[in-house]
């Protein structure tokens, strides 16, 4: 009897495989530039999405604002990020794995959604970037 691997079971291996690939990088083993979202190539979103998501689950809020545009910035923010996410991964617990990453665009937006497992409830963190590569949009829900 064979066995098939799924589509979306593709995509996860690949995006957990650019997550591996990526977090040497994060770890600030590389020039002497400072480790962020601004170092990845503007027209790669998916390696931006998983360094976004990087950033926030590391901790590093500055970083993850770096990639912000202006409207993101201006309402959001560092300290907004921070709280943001600290808020729902109160209620999710701690991190423990990337579950799935899925992707549509929609009028010139390129939007993922990374579904992450921590210890209470999954929560799915969707990115939305803009035609330039800026992060124009960010939303938590719980799964």
């Amino acid at each position: 009897m064979k066995q098939y691997i799924s589509r979306s079971c593709w995509k996860t291996i690949l995006f957990l495989l650019i997550i591996a690939i990526m977090l040497p990088s994060l770890s600030g083993c590389a020039d002497d530039e400072e480790p962020g979202i601004s170092r990845i190539e503007w027209e790669d979103h998916d390696m931006r999405a998983g360094q976004f998501l990087n950033a926030l689950i590391n901790g590093d809020f500055t970083i993850a604002a770096e990639g912000f545009d202006e409207e993101m910035t201006r309402l959001l923010g560092v300290r907004g990020l921070r709280r943001a996410w600290r808020d729902t991964v109160r209620v999710a617990g701690a991190y423990t794995s990337v579950l799935d990453m899925s992707y549509m665009e929609h009028e010139g937006y390129d939007i993922y959604d990374i579904v992450t497992q921590h210890r209470n409830r999954s929560i799915n963190t969707r990115v939305v970037f803009s035609e330039d590569g800026l992060v124009a949009g960010l939303f938590f829900t719980f799964v």
